[in-house]
C-alpha cells in the first residue's frame, strides 16, 4: 500500500492508502450544514469528534463557496475562525484553512494552521506568498469561474485535458513562490456539469503531472444527488462514500468528506479485501 507524508509548520503528517480529511464549517450558510458548527463550543466538539473517527486533519471554513454564493469578507472570515483555531491547536489537532484570502491564511498560520486548502488554486499570487513564508503545503482546487456563477454554463473542450493543464499550471506557480507540497484537487461540483465530473472521476491519475498527492471532494455535493435521486444533501453519505471508495481505487491520496467515520470504516474495510484478493 502506498504510503505518503506531508511536512508542515506544526509536524510530518504520514498515511497510508487514502487519509481522510474531515469537513468543519464554521458558517451560517454552507449548504448540507449551514450554522450546526457557528459557536467556536460547538466547533470545537466537532473537530475532537471528526479526529476520534480517525480524520488525518480538520479542514477549517468560514466562507461557504457553495453555488450561487456571494462570499464573506476576510474580517467576517476571522471573526468566525480564529475564535475556533486557538483551542484546536492547543488541542493539537491538526486543520488546515479553508480560504482564498491571503490575510486570512496568514493569521491562521499564526494561530496554528498546518497547510491551506485554496479553492481558487492560487489565483491570487499572494497565498503562495503566504504559504512559502510559512513553510506549508497547500491544496490547489480546480474552478472555473467564481461560486456565484460557476454553475450557470461550465463550458469545457476537454475536461481531463484542461483541468490537467490549469492544475499543472497551479503546482508550476506554487513551486516558483517556493511552495514545496502541493496537492491538487480537481474540484469536483465547482464550475463542473454532470458529464464534467464523471469525466475527472474516470480519469483521475491523468490528472498528475509530478507526482503530487491528489484530493478528491465529492462529499454531499449535487453530484452525488444526481447519481442517487437523493434531494437533500445531508442524506448523501452513503452516496459520498461510494464514490470517494471509486476515487481511492483510481489514485486518490486524500478525500475530503462529511461522515469521517463511514469514511474511515469503508476505505479499512476495501483495502483488506483488496490485500486479501492479492495474496
Amino acid at each position: 500500500m502506498k504510503q505518503s507524508e506531508l511536512t508542515t509548520p506544526r509536524g510530518v503528517l504520514r498515511w497510508r492508502g487514502t487519509a481522510v480529511m474531515g469537513i468543519l464549517n464554521v458558517t451560517p450558510d454552507s449548504f448540507s450544514d449551514g450554522g450546526r458548527h457557528a459557536t467556536a463550543d460547538a466547533a470545537v466538539r466537532a473537530a475532537v469528534t471528526l479526529l476520534q473517527d480517525g480524520a488525518l486533519l480538520v479542514d477549517v471554513g468560514a466562507e461557504s463557496t457553495r453555488p450561487g454564493s456571494e462570499g464573506s469578507s476576510a474580517e467576517t472570515e476571522l471573526a468566525r475562525l480564529l475564535p475556533v483555531l486557538g483551542r484546536l491547536a492547543a488541542l493539537g489537532i491538526p486543520f488546515s484553512v479553508d480560504t482564498r484570502k491571503p490575510e486570512v491564511a496568514e493569521a491562521a498560520f499564526r494561530a496554528g494552521a498546518w497547510l491551506l486548502n485554496d479553492v481558487g488554486g492560487f489565483r491570487d499570487p499572494a497565498l503562495a506568498e503566504v504559504c512559502a513564508r510559512h513553510g506549508a503545503p497547500a491544496v490547489l482546487m480546480h474552478m472555473q469561474g467564481e461560486p456565484a456563477t460557476m454553475q450557470d454554463n461550465p463550458t469545457y473542450g476537454d475536461v481531463v485535458r484542461e483541468v490537467a493543464a490549469e492544475l499543472r499550471a497551479a503546482a508550476d506557480r506554487a513551486r516558483a513562490a517556493g511552495v514545496k507540497e502541493v496537492i491538487i484537487d480537481p474540484g469536483i461540483g465547482f464550475g463542473k456539469t454532470f458529464h464534467h465530473n464523471v469525466q475527472l472521476l474516470a480519469h483521475l491519475e491523468e490528472l498528475r503531472s509530478d507526482g503530487e498527492l491528489l484530493l478528491v471532494g465529492a462529499s454531499r455535493k449535487g453530484f452525488i444527488g444526481r447519481l442517487t435521486g437523493e434531494r437533500h444533501a445531508a442524506r448523501r453519505d452513503p452516496g459520498s462514500v461510494a464514490v470517494h471508495l471509486h476515487a481511492a481505487r483510481n489514485g486518490a491520496d486524500l478525500v475530503r468528506v462529511h461522515d469521517v467515520r463511514a469514511h474511515v470504516q469503508a476505505l479499512a474495510a476495501q483495502t483488506a479485501l483488496l490485500e486479501a484478493m492479492n495474496e
